[in-house]
């Protein structure tokens, strides 16, 4: 149901947290649907098209929901798995570059901060959940963003001419706030 386009926003919002409250029951049938929601929400992700935004925010969701999450070489830690099997901080910059540059064709480059790029979310809250999993994800792995990784994020962000001027000041607030975790390597 929540993937249906005509679903208004604030009824998705009141379904995937009410999913979302379900799952957050500490069950253990729960814990092996929400890392099953997790994997179709990078399944998403990696797809790169439809239903993206809202998967990526229910992933950040879900993940900061789950108190067991710590970054271990476990196979059940579902950070490990996305980071480590799905290549979750590589599907998102990717996603990133190609939504940026689609928002910016839609509009001929008009872009303003109230842009919906989904019929949902704002160019903005695209922006600022792309960059928030980003963080949690190398926050709660106690993760590095390599050089590469920090570069392609800077691009896409700051220094590539389709990006907008606040998005430009998104990207400079995320890379002042997570300059610890940024690897040179």
């Amino acid at each position: 149901m929540a993937h249906e386009d005509r679903i208004s926003r604030s009824m998705l919002d009141h379904l995937l947290h009410s999913h979302l409250h379900v799952l957050s029951e500490g069950r253990l049938p729960y814990d092996a649907l929400k890392r099953d929601y997790c994997l179709r929400c990078m399944t998403g992700l990696e797809r790169n098209q439809g239903w993206v935004v809202p998967a990526i925010k229910y992933l950040y969701d879900l993940l900061r929901h789950d108190s067991t999450n710590t970054f271990k070489d476990s196979k059940s830690d579902l950070i490990s798995l996305l980071v480590n099997k799905h290549d979750v901080i590589s599907a998102l910059m990717q996603n990133l570059s190609t939504f940026q540059l689609d928002v910016w064709n839609k509009t001929d480059g008009h872009m303003t901060i109230d842009t919906l790029v989904d019929g949902r979310f704002t160019h903005e809250e695209s922006i600022k959940i792309h960059l928030d999993l980003l963080s949690f994800l190398l926050k709660k792995g106690n993760l590095h963003l390599i050089l590469k990784r920090s570069e392609e994020l800077w691009d896409t962000l700051i220094t590539n001419e389709n990006a907008s001027s606040f998005g430009r000041e998104l990207g400079l607030n995320w890379f002042v706030t997570c300059a610890e975790d940024l690897h040179r390597n």
